[in-house]
């Protein structure tokens, strides 16, 4: 009898392994199906992609390089609405990146075309200064900030 026990035992240490063995199976296949974590492009990246598709025409994948789109300020009805038709995107550069924490400074050129129906095509070309925010999701979003309007003489006390 005694050599049954010993195989008894024995099995038990067996079972034991192998439920160990499939367990740490069963963890490690799960923990390669579970999504990749969102990536973080680079600042530099995010202005490009943004001027990429101003360029292509598309403002729906332009808006989702706004803040708007996170704020939801403004829907992706209204920023294509107020998109001016007669105006073409031709070309930009990316001319210089200041970048301190959660803001950013980034100038860019852009060349436009303004096409205006029974009239001469204008070109158009000029630096623009946009601000850019890191939001807490660690990418970065273009904030446009309306302009505030000039005082006149009579306004300034």
């Amino acid at each position: 009898m005694r050599p049954m026990l010993g195989t008894r035992k024995s099995g038990r240490r067996g079972a034991g392994w192998v439920v160990a063995l499939v367990a740490g199976i069963v963890c490690l296949g799960t923990a390669q199906t579970e999504p990749p974590a969102p990536q973080i492009a680079p600042l530099a990246e995010r202005v490009k992609a943004f001027w990429e598709a101003r360029l292509q025409g598309d403002e729906v994948t332009a808006y989702q390089y706004e803040i708007y789109a996170r704020t939801g300020a403004m829907t992706v009805t209204q920023y294509v609405q107020a998109r001016s038709p007669t105006l073409k995107y031709m070309a930009y550069t990316i001319d210089n990146i200041q970048e301190q924490e959660q803001e950013a400074l980034v100038t860019v050129t852009v060349r436009s075309q303004l096409n205006v129906p029974g009239m001469v095509d204008l070109p158009l070309a000029m630096a623009i200064k946009e601000q850019w925010v890191r939001l807490d999701d660690g990418q970065w979003y273009r904030e446009i900030k309306p302009k505030k309007p000039r005082r006149t003489a009579d306004q300034k006390g």
